[in-house]
């Protein structure tokens, strides 16, 4: 979950990401985020997204619903792949070393 303050600007108000948690556990991510340099090693390597988007677009313009989830890389090794393989989802595995 993305966490937002509202600041003022001279003759504007403006949303600016204050802090981002964990949809499952609510942890919050070191700087805002989980990317390389941010998480517990320096090395390791955060790709999660996971977005679902539907409706109707037109020229003149659309609408719809867009869900969108935040979660930390623990919550994703140890809940979501369990999860998805317990539905039959057989997630790539791959073993790697320098």
């Amino acid at each position: 979950m993305r966490h937002y303050i509202v600041k003022e600007e001279p003759a504007k108000k403006v949303s600016v990401l204050n802090k981002t948690t964990c949809d499952l556990c609510n942890k919050a991510a070191k700087h805002g985020h989980w990317e390389s340099s941010a998480w517990e090693v320096n090395e390791t390597e955060i790709e999660v997204t996971v977005r679902q988007k539907d409706g109707s677009e037109y020229p003149e313009g659309g609408s719809g619903t867009k869900y969108e989830v935040d979660m930390c890389p623990n919550c994703f090794k140890k809940k979501l792949i369990p999860w998805l393989e317990s539905q039959g989802c057989m997630a790539k595995r791959e073993d790697w070393s320098w």
